[in-house]
């Protein structure tokens, strides 16, 4: 009897872990570079070659550093779905100062002008723009941010005071490139510390409950966190605990020069 026990214990740890890598297959992330005379412009000739990590299951490439002020993290999807959804429902950019996998201090970007964006997605627009990427790029509008001790939640100018800054490019491979910044003064945080810090990135999105867990529904998603649907609305409500798609962890301590 033990050793039916003992079988079936293997067997279900090994299930489980076959599911947790599936769900979080890629080259993660495990420690944060040191970040040098990066400029947050959206194009990524200051990452090196490539960004060298993977979030597979949501197709983007990415990579976190800090400086002595800053920590910033550049993301790189080539998918055009994926990229719709990112101009629909935006990319997250979260930090947990305790080192915790849990919620905290978050960056949404990009966030459109929603009558900008439903304008140039019409199919009624004499001047939709073949490219509609395009378009959506010209329709960013501000930034979005939650839980900050001392930024109120909702959008701020992509020109804000705060020193959280954003910017979005199409690079020459078709890809969408994005970069972000936060000072770590505005999280309460320094390099001098030591302690580990807890990051999530993802492109936004719900799971829709009982539709299974393909990108394809995933995308549909219920626009969290602005309020409004892919693309902004049309007779969608956002249900009471939406399961948001998980993203990708990284818990480190901020990097040292």
């Amino acid at each position: 009897m033990a050793w039916k026990i003992y079988t079936i214990c293997i067997l279900a740890v090994a299930v489980s872990n076959a599911g947790y890598a599936q769900r979080n297959k890629g080259n993660a992330q495990d420690s944060l570079g040191w970040a040098s005379r990066i400029v947050v412009d959206g194009k990524l000739n200051d990452w090196g070659d490539s960004l060298r990590y993977e979030h597979a299951t949501q197709q983007f490439h990415y990579e976190i550093r800090n400086d002595a002020t800053d920590v910033y993290v550049a993301m790189r999807v080539h998918d055009k779905d994926r990229q719709m959804q990112i101009f629909a429902q935006g990319l997250a950019f979260m930090i947990n100062t305790k080192g915790k996998r849990r919620e905290g201090p978050t960056v949404y970007f990009p966030v459109a002008d929603r009558l900008a964006f439903r304008s140039i997605m019409s199919a009624d627009n004499d001047d939709r723009p073949d490219d509609m990427r395009k378009g959506a790029l010209a329709a960013i509008r501000a930034i979005h941010v939650v839980r900050f001790d001392d930024v109120l939640d909702g959008q701020i100018s992509l020109e804000n005071t705060y020193g959280i800054h954003a910017q979005a490019t199409l690079d020459t491979a078709d890809a969408l490139c994005v970069e972000m910044v936060v000072p770590l003064a505005r999280l309460g945080l320094s390099v001098d510390e030591g302690n580990e810090v807890a990051f999530n990135v993802k492109i936004n999105g719900i799971v829709v409950p009982g539709s299974g867990s393909s990108p394809s529904v995933m995308r549909r998603g219920y626009g969290y966190p602005y309020g409004y649907g892919y693309p902004y609305g049309y007779g969608r409500q956002m249900p009471s605990k939406p399961r948001e798609e998980p993203g990708v962890w990284i818990v480190a301590p901020l990097a040292k020069k």
